[in-house]
């Protein structure tokens, strides 16, 4: 073989490769998702929520039931890319927590589960501007972010976030619009 098929071969290998990663990327994302793979993962998204709201002098996202809110908008209420992606990192959390401290992360203390939680909001983080929208856009919501939307919204919507993890006033008066918290004082949930 000579030198110029040997670099021509090079580089169509090397264009092939280029065209055919990112090709499978997209495919995986856009692809029908194995929703039923989502009961799987009721236990760990009940801890994973636990882990980013816990139970302190007010109830946490267990007490909340946040695990099955997550499992529901993800299931009926996402497009089909954030619903591949949340799948997948479902399972590169397992994977990561297997690999790092060799037990699932059910298993692992809270310490060991905040840093992996931690790791994948770091691993997660999206652009910001222009560039964060166009990613949003063609690649779907990332894992942490829908965990974490998800994950606030069912807490502050649910009976025990709203009445007893922030203030609550049944009534609310007037409208204000800035409303100064007293130090120790709960968000409102009702103004």
């Amino acid at each position: 073989m000579n030198r110029r098929k040997a670099i021509r071969n090079i580089l169509v290998a090397a264009g092939v490769t280029a065209v055919a990663v990112p090709g499978y990327k997209w495919y995986s994302i856009t692809k029908k998702p194995h929703l039923s793979e989502l009961n799987n993962y009721k236990d760990l998204l009940s801890e994973m929520a636990e882990t980013i709201i816990p139970r302190t002098n007010t109830p946490g996202a267990k007490d909340a039931q946040v695990g099955d809110f997550i499992y529901k908008m993800v299931n009926d209420c996402s497009d089909v890319k954030s619903q591949n992606k949340f799948l997948y990192g479902l399972q590169d959390v397992e994977a990561y927590c297997h690999s790092k401290y060799g037990q699932s992360f059910i298993k692992c203390s809270v310490a060991e589960r905040e840093a992996t939680l931690l790791h994948f909001e770091k691993k997660d983080k999206s652009y910001s501007g222009i560039m964060g929208k166009i990613q949003h856009k063609f690649l779907g919501t990332s894992f942490f972010e829908t965990l974490k939307t998800y994950t606030v919204m069912g807490y502050c919507t649910s009976i025990q976030g709203a009445t007893q993890g922030l203030a609550y006033d049944l009534v609310p008066g007037t409208y204000e619009a800035c409303i100064p918290l007293q130090p120790g004082q709960r968000s409102w949930a009702t103004k």
